[in-house]
């Protein structure tokens, strides 16, 4: 057995934060690029768009600047806000999945013990 998690943030109702908005945004910040992270993950710009619009929205910071000039005329970075809350997501992901890990280890126990109390009433 083993269990798999999600920490997936929702406002009324509607994810606006979860490991798919965390590669995109790790994405532009290695890429410095929000077309270059949305093409590595398979995604349409608009969809990457509607995601950070989606983020901004519902932190009600910007999260991404993007920079005109250069050679494509092109690019996006991480706002510092940006930086900070994507680290705050990564360590409450990080504590989430500790503690379900935990969690199914004591009920992985209690089934083990289940299924022996069974075949010994056999």
């Amino acid at each position: 057995m083993e269990l798999r998690t999600k920490t997936t943030i929702l406002q009324e109702g509607r994810k606006f934060m979860g490991e798919g908005v965390l590669w995109l945004m790790e994405g532009i910040e290695e890429t410095g690029s929000l077309l270059a992270s949305a093409k590595r993950m398979g995604l349409s710009y608009s969809k990457a768009r509607t995601m950070v619009e989606r983020l901004e929205k519902e932190t009600g910071r910007c999260m991404i600047r993007r920079r005109k000039g250069g050679a494509s005329h092109q690019g996006a970075e991480l706002t510092s806000f940006a930086k900070g809350y994507i680290s705050l997501y990564r360590e409450l992901d990080k504590a989430v999945r500790e503690d379900a890990e935990k969690r199914f280890a004591s009920f992985s126990e209690q089934v083990g013990r289940l299924q022996e109390k069974e075949e010994a009433d056999g």
